[in-house]
């Protein structure tokens, strides 16, 4: 019982970060993030990862389009784009089944020689246990982060 007190008394957020420089244009980075129907062939969250996964896109490019998946491993959610500015990134909102929804920003800073490029990942997480579980999301979510930056960079290139 004190166990299930305690957990409603811890902060239930957690944000996450990672960023990496990425020698391309900025137009071309928001273009890849811009459509999600290429975001299977950059970020770890595809068929390599789970054999099972089905993808369902629904709008075009930008504020407004979406993907769903389902699969054994991936589980099944949705990702939608909030806010997309050419050139400077986009934001999304992250929902898997059973869990609260997660923020998204995907930031471009234009700099010599390329970009920066800044991925933040935001939510709450479920009480009473979810709080437990905070201090290990930058792990959790972290690792994934920076595979997105680097298939994004592969791709630019």
């Amino acid at each position: 019982m004190l166990f299930l007190l305690l957990g409603s008394l811890l902060p239930g957020s957690y944000s996450v970060t990672r960023t990496l420089f990425i020698e391309a244009q900025a137009d071309r980075i928001h273009a890849l993030l811009a459509d999600l129907r290429s975001w299977p062939e950059w970020t770890p969250w595809n068929q390599q990862l789970d054999p099972t996964v089905r993808f369902q896109f629904s709008g075009a490019e930008g504020v407004g389009s979406s993907y769903s998946w389902q699969g054994d491993q991936l589980g099944k959610g949705v990702l939608e784009i909030t806010s997309s500015e050419r050139g400077r990134g986009v934001v999304y909102l992250l929902r898997f089944e059973g869990t609260p929804p997660a923020d998204g920003v995907i930031q471009i800073t234009p700099m010599k020689g390329g970009c920066e490029v800044l991925w933040k990942m935001s939510g709450d997480t479920s009480r009473p246990l979810g709080p437990y579980l905070v201090p290990m999301m930058d792990s959790f979510i972290g690792d994934d982060l920076e595979q997105c930056l680097k298939g994004l960079q592969e791709q630019c290139r």
